[in-house]
């Protein structure tokens, strides 16, 4: 725009030129309230961005120590989680001891008490015996005590004799014999009385 002042006196040419400069001058002074009103706003919104930085800088070192706290528990957790699953594996290996070993155990009560039933019916069927043999002693003392009561049940020989009722019960030598031993205390059993 040329506002170059006239060298003449010319009114309106002068009130031309006075109305562009205070035109220019509104339009300069709008522009830079506007520039001057959009740096406030931009300044008030980088203050703001600022703060949303500051706030978002907080936020992600909290984020990072949640972080590190759960990455601790989560350690922590697997640790105990490894402890016990090896307790688990030993429970299961005792578990597996004890039951070989009450296995073992119920083996050996089986086996014993085949033993004892066994013994059992050996001591049934000596006591059977014994008892036999007793009756047999009793049996021929008494018969020698009637046909001779002033003679000994054992005589020089060491033999019993053998008395009709004896030998009709079906005693036999060796028997005898063996009752001879009984009778004349050479097995340390002592003699037993009628």
């Amino acid at each position: 725009m040329d506002l170059t002042v006239p060298p003449t006196n010319d009114v309106p040419a002068l009130k031309k030129i006075e109305k562009k400069i205070a035109q220019e001058g509104k339009a300069e002074d709008k522009t830079v309230k506007a520039n001057v009103k959009e740096l406030t706003h931009a300044e008030k919104a980088s203050q703001k961005a600022a703060k949303a930085v500051e706030k978002s800088e907080h936020a992600l070192e909290k984020t990072h120590r949640r972080e590190y706290s759960a990455s601790k528990d989560l350690n922590k957790a697997a640790h105990k989680h490894d402890l016990t699953v090896a307790a688990i594996a030993n429970a299961e290996k005792e578990v597996q001891v004890k039951k070989a070993e009450a296995e073992r155990l119920q083996a050996e009560i089986a086996k014993k008490k085949d033993s004892v039933n066994h013994v059992l019916e050996d001591q049934r069927e000596h006591n059977a015996t014994r008892e036999n043999k007793l009756a047999q002693v009793h049996h021929v003392r008494a018969g020698s005590i009637t046909s001779n009561s002033s003679t000994n049940i054992a005589n020089t020989s060491g033999a019993l004799p053998v008395s009709q009722s004896g030998a009709a019960e079906g005693v036999t030598q060796s028997d005898q014999a063996g009752l001879a031993a009984v009778g004349a205390g050479t097995s340390g059993a002592p003699v037993m009385n009628a």
